[in-house]
């Protein structure tokens, strides 16, 4: 009988072990515009799952609109993607980072600057503290 409880508790542990260490982490590059180039930043191994997750919602269910980027548009603030992010044909989706300091409003362009979407400010606060952070 005493033999049958530490078996049972023995697998229990071993259980919650496993699923202790096998908890997905994302990894997030992001780079900042710094002169005349962009330096990488932060590569954000450890982060919180939820703040990851928070973050890939909002991207996601952006209210995205067909942008055509101007030329005299100054270089976004910040580059990031997901590392781990599912490839859409073949590519991992970069989103580039506009920061309007007065508002603290987030802007953003996907790829190739097809599509454009301003945040408002809960979304954008979420965004500038992963890319801070």
């Amino acid at each position: 009988m005493k033999r049958k409880h530490l078996l049972v508790a023995l697998s229990l542990l071993s259980i919650t072990l496993v699923s202790g260490c096998s908890t997905k982490q994302e990894h997030i590059s992001v780079q900042k515009y710094e002169g005349e180039h962009y330096k990488f930043e932060l590569y954000k191994e450890k982060i919180e799952m939820g703040k990851t997750e928070k973050t890939k919602e909002i991207v996601k269910n952006a209210d995205w609109e067909e942008f055509a980027l101007e030329k005299d548009l100054p270089k976004a603030d910040f580059i990031f993607y997901f590392n781990d992010d599912e490839k859409i044909e073949g590519k991992i989706p970069v989103y580039y980072v506009w920061v309007n300091p007065d508002e603290n409003i987030v802007e953003l362009t996907t790829d190739k600057h097809s599509q454009y979407v301003q945040l408002n400010r809960k979304e954008s606060n979420i965004i500038l503290r992963l890319l801070h952070n």
